[in-house]
């Protein structure tokens, strides 16, 4: 290795957002919510939470901002909560146009949204029967 290349290796290592810090590890474990809300992007849009969607969307939008506000600024940490927030709007979006779609209202998507499904009065006695049964 050159003594450039040597010498950023070692400032990148002990920075302070470097490898030896938690401000390093959080960020990298985090990129597994942004696979999986790309995997998601694959599954069927009637199954998408948007409850899930909305919240990792609020937590990427504000850990974004956080990012560039604390002390040392984490550029790593802003990355990932960016892509993150991209990832959680593209599902909502997904699963606002299934609904529209479907011939639901503007205000029963976002109930949908922050409620989920509804059961229908049938499927409601019949969850019912099923927990009688089983227990």
């Amino acid at each position: 290795m050159s003594g450039a290349a040597a010498s950023g290796f070692k400032r990148f290592l002990n920075s302070p957002t470097g490898p030896k810090t938690v401000h390093f590890w959080a960020p990298v474990l985090k990129w597994s919510l942004v696979l999986a809300g790309i995997n998601d992007t694959f599954r069927p849009v009637e199954k998408v939470s948007g409850t899930q969607s909305l919240s990792l969307l609020a937590t990427g939008v504000v850990w974004t901002r956080w990012s560039f506000v604390i002390t040392p600024k984490n550029y790593l940490l802003a990355s990932v909560n960016f892509f993150l927030a991209l990832t959680a709007g593209y599902q909502l979006a997904r699963v606002t146009n299934y609904r529209l779609k479907e011939g639901d209202s503007a205000s029963q998507v976002i109930d949908y949204i922050l409620n989920g499904k509804k059961d229908t009065p049938a499927q409601a006695v019949e969850a019912a029967k099923d927990t009688v049964t089983s227990a």
